[in-house]
């Protein structure tokens, strides 16, 4: 390599800037381990407070300093409308000097493996205008200590969590389930495949957390669609177990991580439970009564 490419190769690396975007609402269980992971990868963190109750948004400007979180964006008021968060924070994101950007939820951890010899870094900072990265979105299930891995939907679902910035393209969907990269990105789409490497995801570990969870987006489906029929939305939150097939989690995924806790995804999380019953008595349990979500005992959440 001559002397001019190797001072423009240096000067493209330092310019580069990866940074993470996580919007999250009461989270404070898992918020700080997810924050201080995704600091091993990225430059500098932004992250959007949804209207937090409980302590995540104090947590968060706790070890502010220590993961490099440049900006903390907290909502006045809650309304569930991902496109618009998303964008706020991709702005965000462009302000702080972001070339790079790793988009992660509360629950999702990167596997540890990926810290060896800079692994993930080097892919991302590979990636040019427009290019996303897929990895394997690993769904553990029902415990910490096992993942799924059959023919459902749950298992090898490669989700584009990784992209680098065209300063042109912005997030556009229904006010829920948006995409991690934007649908308008015109580059090349890469995967890293197989289970070696990915991003795991921590929501099935605490199963009851997870019906939960599954009934309140069904509820906040039938609360925003009231035209959609109880069978659409069942169909799209559908927990199929079936030929269900599960396997050991790797060790690598954690062995780099020396001070992970496992036990903060055991913890139950109430938000969802309270909101459902505040559904239920403003509206009434019958307008509900045709959705999938009767495999939760509510009653628990009154005593």
């Amino acid at each position: 390599m001559s002397l001019v490419n190797l001072l423009l190769l240096q000067y493209l690396i330092k310019i580069m800037k990866i940074v993470g975007l996580v919007a999250a609402r009461n989270e404070d269980r898992i918020i700080t381990q997810c924050l201080r992971i995704l600091s091993f990868y990225t430059d500098s963190i932004v992250f959007l407070d949804d209207c937090s109750e409980d302590n995540t948004l104090n947590l968060v400007r706790d070890i502010s300093k220590e993961c490099r979180i440049e900006r903390i964006i907290s909502k006045e008021k809650w309304e569930r409308n991902e496109p618009h968060d998303r964008n706020l924070l991709l702005d965000t994101g462009r302000e702080v000097g972001g070339t790079h950007f790793v988009v992660l939820d509360a629950d999702e951890v990167i596997t540890s493996n990926c810290l060896v010899d800079n692994f993930l870094k080097n892919h991302i900072l590979s990636l040019q205008l427009g290019d996303r990265l897929y990895l394997n979105w690993i769904q553990l299930w029902r415990s910490t200590e096992q993942y799924r891995i059959d023919e459902s939907v749950w298992s090898w679902n490669y989700k584009d969590f990784i992209f680098c910035d065209d300063r042109i393209c912005s997030y556009e969907s229904d006010f829920i389930h948006t995409s991690r990269t934007p649908n308008n990105l015109k580059g090349h789409k890469y995967t890293l495949e197989g289970y070696e490497h990915g991003v795991m995801h921590f929501q099935c570990v605490n199963w009851r957390n997870f019906l939960v969870k599954q009934a309140w987006y069904r509820c906040l489906e039938k609360v925003n669609y009231p035209q959609k029929t109880p069978d659409i939305i069942n169909a799209s939150y559908a927990i199929d177990e079936e030929n269900l097939a599960l396997q050991a989690c790797l060790k690598e995924w954690f062995s780099q991580y020396k001070l992970f806790d496992k036990i903060l995804y055991q913890i139950s999380n109430p938000w969802y439970e309270k909101q459902v019953v505040e559904w239920f008595k403003l509206l009434g349990i019958n307008y509900f009564i045709d959705l999938d979500i009767w495999n939760v005992d509510w009653r628990i959440s009154n005593r």
